[in-house]
């Protein structure tokens, strides 16, 4: 388990390289961000080092999870981060493999991915969620289908105001970040939040200015001006410009934004640049007569778009009649919408059982949320969950045959839902506590 607790940097940052010896941590040329070893938060897995020549130094050491193997539904290996109150984050987490596993990947309780991994091929996975109370955990399920693995986790924290779209009942998943224009990605430092802006030209004419693109401080997406300092266009006034944003399953959601800015002043030349846009297969324009500001940040929120049976979902930017200039695009984010729909175990509960874990240092796999998803729930424990219209409660306790000594922890106090204590076949001692007999709904001891 990783606990990052209280570890963001003054940017907002968590960074861990995992594998990393104790000790070794190191800054990053390219970005300046700082990674640290995972030796301080983790409590499983081993350590490899991998042949990874031409890939970033944190793609050199990596973390696997070996045991439990055998049972899919106990081999789950996570990572607890703390954020500020319930703040919106992106988190990220890089993998290169020697062997091509296939795992599960838990973000808190309601995103679920299914990491398919090739031999060639590094993976990212990143998701922009709202924290559910002040601890976000993160897990690797093994489903019998190799070994789980980790190379690099990154959390960054992101302002209230930033992905409204991202909020206590959805989850957005990138699928797509392309800055238009050049070849050369970006992010950390001149993105401060540490977004990854793929760089794409492919054959089309490219548009760019050497003055700053400025967005307004309310602004959703503050796109960095080095961004919208270049766009692509099509080839002429009588020719569309197809994008793909978005590759998924036929009934996914699609959240996608498309960035402009007008980097021509159009004024001049007595010319214009108006186009209509349009969703996979409409003739409907989402948008019509659209004109990007000039010199301005602008955006077009593309929102509940089905993928459909191809899989693919294509954004088409049409050329008005009035135009004089073809249409153009600055960079794009796309995402697939995931919906929330599940509580997390009440916080009580969580600091209650969390607190008996430590005070008798129980090796079993408590890890993630203890009754949630439920077909993860911890061993020994049972949960009610009122038929999701509160938040799941503890109300059983097992730690018979555990090996326990010393006295009974006054964590156990906190666990007020609690039906039924077996702390049998152990070697207790000390006196009977009192607050064992105050708990309003212990029936059996």
């Amino acid at each position: 388990m990783y606990d990052l607790m209280n570890q963001m940097d003054s940017a907002g940052f968590i960074s861990i390289d995992c594998g990393l010896p104790d000790g070794s941590g190191y800054r990053e040329n390219a970005t300046g961000i700082t990674y640290v070893p995972d030796t301080q938060y983790v409590d499983a897995g081993e350590t490899k080092t991998v042949a990874a020549e031409g890939f970033a130094r944190r793609y050199r050491t990596l973390r696997v999870f070996p045991e439990g193997a055998g049972t899919a539904t106990t081999s789950g290996r996570c990572s607890r981060g703390q954020v500020p109150g319930a703040s919106r984050v992106l988190l990220r987490r890089l993998r290169r493999p020697a062997k091509p596993p296939e795992f599960e990947l838990h973000i808190g309780i309601n995103v679920r991915l299914t990491i398919r991994l090739s031999s060639d091929n590094s993976s990212l996975s990143e998701v922009i969620k709202a924290a559910q109370g002040d601890t976000l955990w993160v897990c690797l399920i093994n489903t019998n289908k190799g070994t789980p693995l980790i190379s690099t986790i990154q959390m960054r924290q992101f302002p209230d105001f930033l992905y409204p779209h991202a909020n206590a009942s959805q989850s957005l998943h990138l699928r797509r970040r392309f800055n238009f224009g050049t070849e050369a990605p970006l992010r950390y430092p001149e993105d401060p939040y540490d977004r990854i802006w793929k760089g794409l030209v492919g054959s089309f004419p490219v548009i760019n200015t050497t003055r700053r693109v400025e967005a307004t401080p309310t602004d959703h997406f503050q796109v960095p001006s080095r961004v919208l300092e270049t766009a692509i266009s099509s080839r002429n006034v009588s020719v569309g410009l197809a994008i793909s944003a978005a590759v998924g399953n036929q009934d996914d959601v699609v959240y996608a934004v498309l960035h402009f800015a007008e980097l021509q002043n159009l004024s001049r030349h007595n010319q214009t640049r108006i186009m209509d846009i349009r969703g996979k297969g409409s003739a409907e324009a989402i948008l019509r007569s659209y004109s990007p500001p000039f010199l301005k940040a602008a955006h077009v929120r593309i929102t509940n778009a089905a993928v459909g049976q191809t899989g693919i979902y294509n954004i088409s930017l049409i050329p008005s009649n009035a135009s004089t200039l073809p249409p153009m695009i600055n960079a794009m984010e796309s995402f697939l919408v995931r919906k929330v729909d599940e509580l997390p175990t009440d916080l009580g509960d969580v600091r209650a059982i969390q607190g008996i874990r430590s005070a008798y240092k129980l090796k079993r796999n408590w890890q993630g949320d203890p009754c949630m998803p439920k077909d993860y729930v911890w061993d020994g424990l049972r949960c009610d969950y009122y038929d999701g219209v509160d938040t799941p409660r503890i109300i059983s306790l097992n730690l018979s045959s555990s090996g326990l000594v010393g006295g009974i922890p006054v964590s156990i106090a906190n666990l007020t839902a609690l039906t039924t204590l077996d702390l049998s076949k152990n070697s207790l001692s000390g006196m009977f506590p009192d607050f064992l007999a105050e708990l309003p709904a212990l029936k059996l001891l």
